[in-house]
């Protein structure tokens, strides 16, 4: 098994914690919260896959 070795999860995390705070605002325009939506659900997938790869990883090492 390979990691990618450019994903960096600490950044994605962030970039996703801006996402969220963006939509906690009081004020959201519909068009750029499509966008906002579109931008974190790709992220979450990156670090779902990411966090599922490490499990992976752990679960190799353990052997």
């Amino acid at each position: 098994m390979t990691i990618d070795k450019k994903f960096n999860f600490t950044k994605s995390y962030a970039e996703l914690q801006k996402v969220v705070e963006w939509f906690e605002k009081d004020d959201v325009d519909l068009e750029e919260g499509i966008k906002k939506f579109e931008e974190g659900a790709a992220l979450v997938r990156e670090l779902k896959d990411y966090l599922g790869k490490m499990e992976n990883k752990i679960k190799e090492l353990k052997k």
